[in-house]
């Protein structure tokens, strides 16, 4: 079996992605691309793809590792998605063997399943693994100075390549300062977060602290907890007595991308030899899409509302929203990312934020 450094490996799952109800591709010969520095990417093998569906673009994309990528039209029935599915013809030596692979933009498609279960914001890693410990450790969260939170009995969620992150108990935080908001974002191994601002002497905190109203199983210690982010200037964590810090950004190796900054610590696929000694501007990344991927359709057709939330706003839901606008319950598959997801990036009133 591959190791947690390979980049494109099998995947047993059969995965389905629809437009407009059909079906455009579906296979259980999966490859998924584990890409340095980017979200995972399931490719499908020509086979298994409704080639009937597609109709060829003058779109391309350059990656300086893989090449150019070609682009197709998708057409089922009435539902049409510009520019939004690729393959490789020609892949650069140095990077995976993609050809005869075709891969499709997630927010383009109406609909991703792993075997029968809804799949949200990007295909998941197999190798990333989030954990979460009840702790007995002194947190205290201030925000503008203030303290806002202090508990002995917080949640530590530990995700493999991001920062740790501290849960505090809903009824250790000052609720008097809670202002709900519409943002939101979707991260499909942890689930939908809803956000709070602050209101503190008279001064709005956007967006200062996130929760999970319904966690996925594998993270369901932090129900009822809220989220306060160290890197934001105006809050502070304090652990034991010693304030939280924010990683440097720097590169990730010879060739690599820029990691740290805010929330990354490493990235688990290390940087492919044939960058080695690209430098900022050559970097890969430096010809991502506006929304971070590798690939994409042209900018008019990336909603970047939608992109940086990991969702649309009702992907999660399973029925009627309630009297908060939260998700009745998780939907799916757990369903709905930190662009990289690596990233779950917040979305409010059509508008994306960056932050966690």
């Amino acid at each position: 079996m591959p190791d947690e450094r390979s980049e494109w490996l099998p995947s047993p799952r059969r995965v389905r992605v629809e437009l407009g109800g059909v079906t455009v591709a579906e296979s259980s010969r999966m490859m998924l691309l584990r890409q340095h520095g980017f979200l995972p990417v399931y490719y499908f093998p020509a086979a298994d793809v409704r080639l009937d569906l597609l109709e060829p673009s003058d779109w391309t994309t350059t990656s300086p590792y893989k090449g150019t990528a070609s682009y197709w039209h998708v057409r089922a029935g009435e539902h049409f998605a510009e520019s939004a599915a690729w393959s490789y013809l020609d892949p650069k030596p140095g990077s995976p063997d993609t050809r005869g692979y075709y891969s499709f933009s997630w927010f383009s498609m109406g609909a991703w399943y792993e075997e029968d279960e809804r799949l949200q914001a990007h295909a998941r890693d197999p190798y990333r693994r989030v954990d979460t410990l009840r702790s007995s450790r002194h947190v205290v969260v201030r925000v503008g100075g203030e303290v806002v939170a202090e508990t002995r009995r917080p949640v530590l969620l530990l995700e493999t390549e991001l920062v740790p992150r501290w849960y505090v108990p809903k009824l250790d935080t000052r609720q008097d300062v809670l202002v709900p908001s519409e943002t939101f974002a979707i991260c499909p191994y942890k689930g939908r977060s809803s956000y709070y601002s602050l209101l503190l002497g008279g001064r709005l905190y956007e967006d200062a602290v996130w929760y999970f109203r319904h966690p996925l199983r594998d993270v369901v210690k932090i129900e009822n907890h809220l989220c306060f982010a160290q890197e934001r200037e105006d809050t502070e964590v304090v652990v034991d007595g010693e304030p939280l810090t924010v990683p440097e950004l720097r590169q990730a190796g010879d060739g690599g991308e820029l990691i740290g900054g805010t929330r990354r610590l490493f990235f688990s696929v290390p940087p492919p030899p044939s960058m080695a000694g690209a430098k900022p501007g050559g970097l890969q990344h430096d010809f991502s899409r506006p929304n971070r991927r590798c690939e994409g359709p042209p900018d008019h057709v990336l909603d970047m509302a939608v992109e940086s939330a990991g969702a649309r706003p009702l992907d999660w839901y399973v029925g009627e929203p309630d009297e908060r606008g939260d998700a009745g319950a998780a939907g799916a598959a757990g369903t709905l990312r930190d662009p990289l997801r690596m990233f779950s990036t917040p979305l409010q009133a059509g508008a994306a934020r960056r932050r966690s």
